[in-house]
C-alpha cells in the first residue's frame, strides 16, 4: 500500500473516530436503525438529568436523513425521539418551515444543544459550561467536528426559540403585498426558473421600510441587482437585506432598532417596479423570512 494510501485511510479513521454518521434510510418504526436511534436517545436523556458521577453516555453519534415526501419537521422530531431544540441547533435551522424534501438531516443521539459561547476545548472550559448548566463536568461534551461545546439534556434559551418561531423579525414594511415569494420562481428578465432568495414586497415610492429587528448596519450602498442595499447584522449569525431602496437612511456601524426607519422604497438596481427585496440569510446562508403576523 502506497504512503498516500496509508494517509488517506488513517485519515478516514480519524473523521469516522470524531464523528461517526449512520444511514437513517425511513423513518418506519419498525426500522431497526431507527428503534436503536430512539432507544439511544432515551437512554441518554436519562443519564443527562442524573447526577451520578458513575453513569456516562452512550458516545455522541450521528445518524444521516435525508428528508422525502410526506416529512414535515414535526413528523421527523416526533419519529426519531427528538425535540425542536435538538434538531433546529444541530442543523442551524432558522424556522420549521426550512425542512424541504431532498435535505440531509443530522440526527443525534441525544438531545441538547450546542452552547454559543464559542470556548475552546479545555478543562476549563469545561468547567464554565457544567457551571452554566449545573450539570457534572463529564456530562458536557466537545464536538470536535464542529468545534463547539454539545450540552445534552439543555433546550434553546428565549431569544434563540424566538427566532426559531418567527418572534424574532417584524415585516419590514407596514404596508405592501407581497409579488414574489422565498424559492424558485420564474425570473421576470430572463423568464426562466431561478432560485429567488428573499421576497418581494410591492409598495408606493417613499414608503418608510424598517428594521426587522435590533441590530448593526455592516453595509450600505449601491451593490449590482439589489441597487441600493442596508444590510443590518443581528445576533446569532442572522442578518437581513433591504434591497432597491430609493433612499438609505442609516450610517455604516449605526445601531438600529426593531421598527427603526432605515430607508425608502425604490426601484434602484436591478427591479421591475416599486418594492423592496427583503433577505433574512443566516452564517451566510439564505432563509425563508418566517414572521409572526404574516403578510
Amino acid at each position: 500500500m502506497s504512503s498516500c494510501r496509508v494517509i488517506f485511510f488513517f485519515f478516514l479513521l480519524i473523521v469516522n473516530f470524531v464523528y461517526p454518521v449512520e444511514l437513517l434510510k425511513n423513518l418506519d418504526y419498525e426500522n431497526e436503525v431507527l428503534k436503536k436511534l430512539r432507544s439511544e436517545v432515551k437512554y441518554n436523556l436519562k443519564v443527562s438529568k442524573s447526577k451520578i458521577q458513575s453513569e456516562s453516555y452512550i458516545p455522541l453519534n450521528f445518524y444521516k436523513y435525508t428528508v422525502v415526501q410526506g416529512d414535515n419537521f414535526f413528523r421527523i422530531m416526533a419519529r426519531t425521539g427528538m425535540n425542536i431544540d435538538t434538531i433546529s441547533s444541530v442543523n442551524a435551522l432558522s424556522s420549521p418551515q426550512d425542512i424541504r424534501v431532498g435535505m440531509t438531516l443530522l440526527i443525534p443521539n441525544m438531545r441538547g444543544v450546542y452552547d454559543t459561547e464559542n470556548m475552546p476545548e479545555s478543562e476549563r472550559s469545561r468547567g464554565k459550561l457544567a457551571e452554566k448548566y449545573s450539570m457534572p463536568n463529564h456530562l458536557i461534551i466537545y464536538d470536535k467536528r464542529r468545534e463547539e461545546w454539545f450540552v445534552p439534556g439543555k433546550t434553546l434559551g428565549k431569544i434563540e426559540k424566538s427566532f426559531f418561531y418567527g418572534l424574532a423579525f417584524n415585516p419590514p414594511l407596514n404596508e405592501g403585498y407581497l409579488t414574489s415569494g422565498f424559492g424558485t420562481r420564474l425570473d421576470p428578465f430572463t423568464k426562466k426558473k431561478t432560485f429567488h432568495g428573499g421576497l418581494d414586497i410591492a409598495a408606493p415610492k417613499g414608503t418608510d421600510v424598517i428594521s426587522s429587528a435590533d441590530g448593526e448596519v455592516i453595509f450600505t450602498g449601491k451593490k449590482g441587482g439589489y441597487g441600493k442595499l442596508v444590510v443590518v447584522k443581528h445576533i446569532m449569525g442572522y442578518e437581513t437585506r433591504y434591497g432597491h431602496l430609493d433612499k438609505m437612511e442609516v450610517s455604516l456601524g449605526e445601531h438600529v432598532k426593531k421598527g427603526q426607519k432605515i430607508g425608502s422604497v425604490g426601484n434602484t438596481g436591478r427591479a421591475t417596479g416599486y418594492h423592496l427585496h427583503y433577505e433574512v440569510r443566516r452564517f451566510q446562508k439564505n432563509e425563508k423570512p418566517v414572521f409572526y403576523q404574516h403578510m
